[in-house]
């Protein structure tokens, strides 16, 4: 093979990038490994040879990230038809059972409970940002107060809320 030295040097000077970059993609190491390694297994397979390609670099980075497409695009398409072998034993409801309802709604009584048990400047910023949409900026500017106060205000809140529901 004329560019195996070539080949080889792009291997060496690029694997460990190769791998990062897919490691970041997807959820297990030895898929990213996987993937890097058939990039250079199409890299070799192709009809040209280094000497044509202006950015090797850039042609490693194209080919993972097709081949990243193509594994998603297989995986999606064989998430339809591969079901658990226990959801195959029960025909689930698509609505909620009486206990999940009620459930439900034991859960958002004790949030609005503790939404109106949170103090009232604190109260106030977390119903507007979180309810009503308004951006923090807005709300530093309606409250008379800096939007370093705002994010300590949503914070208290967002704490005090977790700790109440994680006690009821």
């Amino acid at each position: 093979m004329p560019f195996s030295a070539d080949i080889t040097a792009l291997y060496l000077n690029h694997i460990v990038e190769l791998r990062r970059y897919l490691s970041g993609k997807v959820d297990s190491s030895a898929l990213a490994d996987d993937l890097a390694h058939e990039t250079f297994a199409r890299v070799l397979a192709s009809d040209k040879g280094l000497d044509s390609v202006h950015q090797p670099r850039a042609l490693l980075f194209h080919i993972a990230r097709n081949l990243l497409t193509d594994h998603y695009r297989s995986k999606a398409a064989h998430a339809g038809w591969m079901v658990p072998l226990e959801s195959c034993q029960q025909q689930v409801s698509a609505s909620p059972s009486p206990e999940r309802i009620v459930l439900a709604r034991q859960q958002l009584a004790q949030l609005r409970l503790s939404i109106e048990n949170l103090p009232p400047r604190c109260r106030q910023a977390f119903v507007r940002f979180r309810f009503d949409g308004i951006p923090q900026k807005t709300l530093a500017a309606e409250l008379g107060i800096s939007l370093n106060a705002v994010e300590k205000l949503l914070i208290r809140a967002m704490l005090a809320l977790r700790q109440q529901l994680e006690w009821a």
